[in-house]
């Protein structure tokens, strides 16, 4: 098997590396106890890294949270202005009627305007606004009006705000999130602890699976080794032409 040099590695090719050699040796670790446990640790650091790869700074979630409250903004807009159509339609239905009639109630109560309140204020609004609407009287009404889909659209917009003021709470927070400092070198070790278990399993003791199996995990480590050994040779090559050898 071809050595796969992981610390000529950059953080997004070893993670890609991890990931690409999991699909081809998985299955061969099926009953091999230890050899499964390396593989978990190995999916483990490289999903850490990930997502310690994925963080903001707290700043970097301003424009996010202005985006994602506009887009709430415009989904409350859009649910209030048909349930309001609804209301003034004079040839809707007696059944279509009075479903508006009672869902305008719930906007009227919740506030018409809550659109227009500050991030927090506007979010206790909008969850109390969308546990009425999820009442089995509500849905109804929002069937019969077919205005299903545009109260899922406010709902989903509700949760992804949501979602980005508690990401950016724990990244303020300091909660002990994952960093690459802290995972790259495990990832590096259980992935050629791996790597060399595979192939002394091959030269000892050779299954059909895992012969198979080498030449595409070698095509991958080829591919992904190429760019940074000539990162490598660039490096020295700028290196020595900067300190030349004396000469005699």
């Amino acid at each position: 098997m071809i050595p796969l040099h992981t610390t000529l590695l950059t953080t997004e090719e070893l993670t890609t590396a991890a990931l690409r050699l999991a699909a081809i040796y998985g299955p061969l670790l099926s009953g091999q106890t230890l050899l499964e446990k390396i593989g978990e640790a190995i999916e483990q650091d490289r999903a850490a890294i990930v997502l310690a790869a994925s963080r903001k700074s707290g700043s970097d979630f301003t424009g996010l949270l202005k985006e994602g409250d506009t887009l709430r903004d415009a989904a409350f807009v859009a649910l209030r202005d048909f349930v309001g159509s609804w209301a003034k339609n004079p040839i809707a239905t007696a059944e279509q009627s009075a479903a508006a009639a009672r869902l305008q109630e719930i906007f009227d109560h919740h506030g018409n305007t809550l659109h227009r309140l500050g991030y927090n204020r506007q979010s206790g609004k909008m969850e109390e606004l969308i546990e009425d609407l999820q009442s089995s009287v509500s849905t109804a009404d929002l069937v019969t009006l077919s205005l299903t889909p545009l109260f899922a659209q406010m709902e989903q917009a509700q949760t992804a705000f949501e979602g980005l003021k508690a990401d950016k709470a724990a990244t303020e927070g300091g909660l002990e999130l994952p960093t690459i400092a802290e995972h790259r070198p495990r990832l590096e070790r259980h992935l050629n602890l791996l790597l060399s278990n595979l192939a002394t399993w091959n030269d000892l003791d050779p299954t059909p699976a895992l012969t198979q199996a080498i030449g595409p995990m070698d095509e991958v480590i080829t591919q992904l080794m190429a760019p940074a050994l000539a990162r490598r040779t660039k490096i020295k090559s700028t290196t020595e032409g900067e300190n030349p050898a004396p000469q005699a």
